[in-house]
């Protein structure tokens, strides 16, 4: 479906446009890949191939082969200008999509062990490093903070915000995010623990959700996380009842028409349930996910959007839209 696109309308139409879920390491270009790994002398992991591996240009058959790219990916940078040159690079391409802000989800931690330091210095370099290249394109940033489902999720959690804490609870992050394969379960003070950090630090909370068809995974962020963003949720187009909950509720499902098509969260003979969110009310923003990967950014998600049906009418309201359900205090 990906290589089917065309972008031309939603390009010449839409001048501005929000970006509310897109992950750092999936927005990294090839070229900056190639660079970085050359420079570090990066070892491949047991048979990757880079040319095969590192991009998803058609449906996988599983969460697990779509995320096949990360196994390079968490493995630079090691060097701290070379975090400055992925930043430089992400910016350009969102500023390519007419990006004029965005919220960087990143897991953070993973930089400590690369870099040889602690996760305070980790996220302090983080921040540097974005803050720099949203400034010098122009872009309103934020951070999210993403935890990973499984036995480590508390207490990565813990210590990421130790580090949030440790260098004085920056401005900069605005948000927390739980993703991975929502197959695997995560400890039971998870929900407790974001649900206090939501109230502790007032950020807001978004959570992957419905991506894998577990319906009850959607609402489990709503009652158990108290969700304001959910991450693809697409498996909720499935429960008018969970459907009906999130129009109440107001909570934004954060719609990724690439990713899903690729993941096979949305098979390709089955309508994209963004029809259903608009008809019930549901709200939704448009989001790239791993534009890198895709090898497509926001403004081609926009287009994929109105091939599912949608029109350029509901592309321009995008912006707006994204404005209203980000959590940058600075837009609101």
């Amino acid at each position: 479906m990906a290589d089917d696109l065309d972008d031309g309308g939603a390009q010449a139409h839409v001048l501005d446009r929000g970006e509310l879920h897109v992950h750092l390491n999936g927005a990294v270009p090839l070229s900056t890949i190639q660079e970085i790994i050359a420079d570090e002398a990066t070892s491949f992991p047991a048979g990757f191939d880079l040319e095969r591996d590192i991009t998803r240009l058609t449906p996988c058959k599983s969460l697990s082969e779509y995320l096949t790219p990360w196994q390079l990916l968490r493995l630079f940078p090691k060097k701290r200008a070379n975090l400055d040159r992925l930043a430089h690079a992400v910016f350009m391409s969102l500023a390519e999509n007419s990006v004029r802000f965005v919220e960087l989800r990143s897991s953070v931690l993973y930089l400590t062990g690369l870099q040889n330091c602690t996760p305070a210095q980790a996220l302090e370099r983080l921040i540097e490093s974005t803050g720099r290249a949203a400034q010098q394109y122009g872009i309103r940033r934020g951070l999210i903070l993403t935890v990973t489902r499984g036995d480590y999720g508390a207490s990565n959690l813990c210590t990421l915000l130790q580090a949030y804490e440790d260098i004085g609870r920056p401005k900069d992050v605005v948000g927390l995010d739980l993703a991975g394969d929502e197959e695997t379960p995560y400890s039971a003070e998870l929900p407790a623990m974001i649900r206090e950090a939501k109230d502790r630090y007032g950020f807001g909370i978004t959570i992957h959700a419905g991506e894998t068809g577990r319906v009850e995974n959607v609402r489990a962020a709503v009652k158990l996380f108290h969700a304001d963003r959910i991450g693809h949720g697409t498996a909720a187009g499935k429960d008018p009842d969970l459907m009906d909950l999130l129009a109440a509720e107001e909570i934004c499902v954060e719609v990724c028409p690439i990713s899903n098509r690729l993941t096979g969260a949305v098979p390709r003979d089955e309508a994209h349930p963004l029809q259903e969110f608009r008809r019930r009310g549901v709200p939704f923003v448009i989001c790239s996910d791993n534009p890198a990967i895709h090898q497509h950014g926001l403004a081609d998600d926009q287009a994929a959007a109105m091939a599912e049906g949608l029109s350029i009418c509901d592309m321009q309201q995008q912006y707006e839209i994204a404005k209203h359900f980000s959590f940058m205090e600075c837009l609101n």
